[in-house]
């Protein structure tokens, strides 16, 4: 009697193939430039970045769902050396973690919802901040930050959803590991 009760390494992978080969089919659409892309989840997702870019960028408070949110938009967005992490708790299996690694992606049309973002440093260019008014005399209470250009540094993200029009990346490993973890890399052996 071998694993009563388990799920073998080989039944998980194959539950997985076609998750990934759909995964892979999307990255590859999206990366040819031939599919939109959006993502929202219930999920936590964390993105780490070392270098992020933007043209042409506005943000916003918003909401995604009941949570409050910050809503950027960059019409033409860079990010080099990033990371994407996200661990799920399946039924069975337990924790499952999913690292994607993008050497450099571009995209365009970048619209992203996140509740929490830091960055060790930031440059803007053009900078602007404008209150939209119901009258002279009412603000709306909200507010729009913008920049015709932003870069930054070391830069972390927890993205509530986001949507682009095209998105080309070079250099994307993806691993799915059993259990929690993050962005560490694997010790060589």
């Amino acid at each position: 009697m071998t694993g009563i009760g388990r799920t073998s390494r080989l039944r998980f992978a194959l539950a997985l193939a076609p998750l990934l080969v759909g995964a892979s089919a999307l990255l590859a659409g999206s990366a040819a430039g031939v599919v939109s892309v959006a993502f929202a989840g219930e999920v936590p997702v964390t993105v780490h970045a070392a270098r992020v870019s933007g043209t042409d960028v506005s943000a916003s408070p918003g909401a995604s769902g009941l949570l409050p949110v910050l809503v950027t938009r960059m019409e033409q967005a860079t990010v080099e050396d990033a990371c994407v992490t996200s661990t799920a708790h399946l039924p069975v299996v337990g924790a499952m973690t999913a690292v994607v690694r993008i050497e450099r992606a571009s995209g365009s049309g970048l619209t992203v919802e996140a509740g929490k973002s830091k960055a060790r440093s930031m440059k803007l260019s053009g900078a602007k901040f404008s209150t939209p008014r119901v009258s002279l005399d009412r603000p709306t209470g909200l507010f729009t930050v913008g920049a015709q250009k932003v870069s930054g540094s070391t830069v972390t993200t927890q993205p509530h959803a986001f949507t682009a029009g095209t998105i080309t990346a070079q250099g994307v490993t993806i691993d799915l590991r059993q259990g929690a973890g993050g962005c560490e890399r694997k010790a060589a052996r």
